[in-house]
């Protein structure tokens, strides 16, 4: 019963409009861990051994700016109450 809820909670969250600001981090958090995603697998695919502070620094370059896109996407209450569609530019 619980776990329903906390997975409608997470649905209704992840349906309801952002605000402008964390509209925008979540957009280039999604873009710098997405880039550091393709890049890294494109090294991987063509076999190329990258250096070791690609190694190094590409798991805070994917882990980071995820986490940091969840917590945007997923903190929209204001007063207790959600965004709603309509007050998206709020």
């Amino acid at each position: 019963m619980a776990q329903t809820s906390f997975l409608q909670n997470i649905k209704s969250r992840w349906q309801n409009a952002m605000p402008k600001f964390f509209r925008g981090v979540f957009y280039v958090s999604s873009l710098i861990s997405g880039t550091a995603l393709a890049v890294n697998t494109a090294l991987q695919a063509a076999g190329v051994s990258p250096h070791d502070w690609w190694n190094d620094l590409m798991p805070y370059l994917i882990g980071f700016p995820a986490g940091i896109a969840f917590a945007a996407k997923f903190t929209q209450q204001y007063n207790g109450e959600p965004i709603k569609k309509e007050d998206e530019n709020v």
